[in-house]
């Protein structure tokens, strides 16, 4: 039972970091091509960019900034 629940929590934390990882390439893409870019691309861009415009200010960094302990942490107690 354990190893499904395991299966369960990496086939879930890979669909959050495929879709983080598609919303970098969207902006990325967005930068990079600016008006030439698919309707997709620019809608995914102007989504995100939205979002983090309207978050007050610090949160975004207050959130990198505990990901990076957490991920310090995490790596540092696997040592």
């Amino acid at each position: 039972m354990n190893d499904l629940f395991a299966q369960i929590r990496r086939i879930g934390w890979a669909a959050v970091e495929a879709a983080l990882m598609l919303i970098i390439l969207c902006l990325l893409l967005n930068i990079i091509l600016g008006e030439k870019s698919d309707s997709f691309i620019a809608g995914v861009a102007k989504n995100a960019t939205g979002f983090l415009q309207a978050l007050p200010p610090g949160v975004f960094l207050g959130l990198a900034l505990l990901a990076l302990i957490y991920v310090a942490i995490k790596a540092r107690l696997r040592s």
